[in-house]
């Protein structure tokens, strides 16, 4: 999922616009992009109206949190309303997440990463259509990895196939890629990606954990699980840290907003 080589110094722009504080001249040089225009023309309409039946301004598109769930799979978006709560906008099958249950711990293993991440790329020419890359490996995953190669290049994108992304259809991937576009363009910085083994519920972790070939999962999705019920249980993102130990350190933010 590198970037197409002539294309490398367009797309280094479209990176630099997005991290230097002019918004819209990142909306305006992504929307210069044949995909990027089409995925708009396509789909933006359809945004600014979900924007109004959950009562989501337009005019400020506010943040956004994606979560992925690898065996159901399935992708949602959320967005953040003007009191602070996030609320379902969409959700999105995933065609194609190559591995099994369980964390990605080297490069090679075709494994979908397990944890909590953010977008760090736009790429609009990308070879699988439109893709979004994420901070794989992230402090966690170089804490509990014992590879000296971890991999990379972990992308949501198009196409439909996968070696160890979240591969959308090229029709899904306009809108995800619209929603986070919108909100970069609107001044979120960081747009979170929580990726799950499964749903997290108590059932859901009895089952799995019981079965022989995931036992060595339990702590790492134990730990996964408790993130996953603060949002669950208040609509809001948690604060997430990691610990010295690799695991990730949770503290309740309901009314901190923390993605700016």
């Amino acid at each position: 999922m590198k970037y197409l080589g002539p294309l490398f110094l367009t797309v280094f722009f479209v990176f630099l616009a997005g991290f230097t504080g002019d918004k819209k001249n990142f909306e305006s040089i992504q929307k210069g992009y044949p995909r990027v225009h089409v995925a708009y023309s396509d789909k933006e309409d359809y945004i600014n109206q979900k924007c109004h039946i959950l009562g989501i301004p337009e005019a400020d598109f506010g943040n956004i949190y994606i979560r992925a769930f690898k065996q159901e799979r399935i992708l949602e978006i959320w967005v953040q309303k003007p009191d602070g709560k996030y609320v379902l906008f969409d959700q999105y099958r995933v065609y194609s997440n190559a591995g099994k249950l369980g964390p990605k711990r080297a490069q090679g293993d075709y494994q979908v990463p397990e944890g909590f991440y953010y977008i760090t790329e736009f790429n609009p020419a990308s070879s699988y259509y439109l893709s979004l890359g994420i901070n794989y490996p992230n402090e966690s995953d170089c804490k509990l990895s014992g590879s000296c190669k971890k991999g990379g290049d972990i992308f949501i994108h198009g196409s439909v196939v996968s070696s160890g992304c979240l591969a959308m259809s090229d029709y899904y991937i306009e809108d995800i890629y619209v929603c986070c576009v919108k909100a970069r363009s609107h001044g979120q910085q960081k747009i979170p990606v929580h990726i799950y083994p499964f749903k997290m519920t108590e059932e859901n972790m009895e089952s799995y954990t019981q079965l022989p070939e995931f036992k060595q999962h339990t702590k790492f999705w134990k730990n996964l699980a408790q993130g996953y019920k603060i949002f669950e249980n208040n609509c809001c993102l948690p604060q997430i840290n990691v610990g010295q130990d690799g695991y990730y350190e949770f503290s309740d933010a309901s009314t901190a907003d923390i993605t700016k």
